[in-house]
């Protein structure tokens, strides 16, 4: 099959040189020291632990996209107890990639940042049902059994306040984080929340087929995998052209992904980035993958594009759910200028 990628970059093999040669080899060596002395440094921390939902930052080390704008870029994978916003409000790494909520509640704390690109248009962030539970809109709630995983109660409340649900009406349960046993046993007709393309493939190979409702058409939209900087990162010229670079090459590595998903997904899954990556799962969850980052504004302004009226949307859940204290305006974090000088493919 056409993958559409280029394979992993080969490791380094060893050299010989011998007599005559030897001169010029240690030239070489002289001369790519020297060029990786030019290389200008920048770290990016991930917004989970390494798999298809990165593949781009990943994608770019691998095939030396950064390399090729000059950056010698460290990445960082994540994972439970990370926190992307601390990181970067300490200068540990220069990017993070996190969700909007908690940029906003960093905002809320005194952090001072700048979004510079977006990968999702809607959430992926998700409320799932069993088929056989005849929920087919959010007002078909009532009447329902619904398991609330336990970091998610602020969130189940207000989607149902948003969508005229009376929460009299739905019998709730707490579950937990990563449970799906009960949602199969058909003990609870739906649970929230889910992420699009993770827990509905695993609940339907188990034999029960499921509606999905993504949180983006039902009021809580989000841009999920946003990327930031301090603000007085962003400030600095020099450093706001290292992110042009680094975006450019990045995007570079996202056309690829688009090009060719199942690829994407083979390629994580063999690069050994995390441990225990399931092809099968990795490649349902590319090809659902690309749908999200995708829409009416990325076809105008091209993909990665900052969308001011889903943060708005955003800080208003933020502040509702109670995750901040007052009402955020995300309009001095949000900037389109790197977009507009990297001018990322229009899909």
């Amino acid at each position: 099959m056409t993958t559409g990628l280029s394979p992993l970059l080969e490791t380094k093999r060893p050299r010989r040189i011998a007599g005559a040669a030897l001169g010029l080899g240690l030239m070489a060596l002289a001369s790519g020291a020297a060029h990786a002395e030019d290389l200008q440094k920048l770290s990016v921390v991930l917004g989970y632990v390494p798999n298809v939902e990165s593949f781009g930052p990943e994608y770019a080390l691998k095939m030396g996209f950064f390399k090729e704008e000059g950056l010698d870029v460290a990445v960082v994978p994540a994972g439970q107890g990370v926190d992307q916003v601390q990181m970067v409000s300490a200068g540990t790494v220069d990017i993070g990639i996190s969700n909007p909520e908690l940029i906003l509640a960093g905002t809320a704390q005194g952090g001072k940042f700048k979004v510079f690109a977006a990968e999702f248009q809607k959430t992926p962030v998700a409320m799932t049902c069993r088929k056989d539970s005849g929920v087919e809109k959010a007002k078909d709630l009532e009447g329902k059994r619904l398991g609330i995983k336990t970091p998610a109660k602020p969130f189940a409340d207000l989607f149902m306040s948003k969508n005229g649900i009376d929460p009299t009406k739905v019998e709730t349960t707490t579950i937990g984080p990563n449970d799906i046993s009960v949602l199969i046993a058909g003990r609870i007709d739906c649970e929230v929340t889910t992420f699009a393309f993770n827990e509905p493939r695993l609940i339907e190979a188990a034999g029960v087929p499921v509606n999905v409702f993504s949180f983006g058409e039902f009021g809580l939209n989000s841009q999920n995998d946003s990327y930031f900087v301090q603000e007085s990162f962003f400030n600095d010229p020099a450093k706001k052209e290292l992110l042009v670079k680094y975006l450019r090459a990045e995007i570079k590595a996202w056309e690829a992904f688009f090009k060719d998903p199942d690829a994407a997904a083979k390629f994580m899954v063999d690069g050994g980035f995390t441990d225990g990556l399931d092809i099968d799962q990795q490649t349902y969850q590319a090809q659902k993958q690309a749908l999200y980052m995708k829409d009416a504004l990325t076809a105008e302004k091209g993909i990665f594009w900052i969308n001011p009226k889903t943060w708005a949307e955003t800080a208003e859940n933020t502040f509702l759910s109670k995750v901040t204290d007052t009402k955020i305006d995300p309009t001095p974090l949000l900037t389109t200028e790197i977009l507009e000088k990297v001018a990322p493919p229009k899909m």
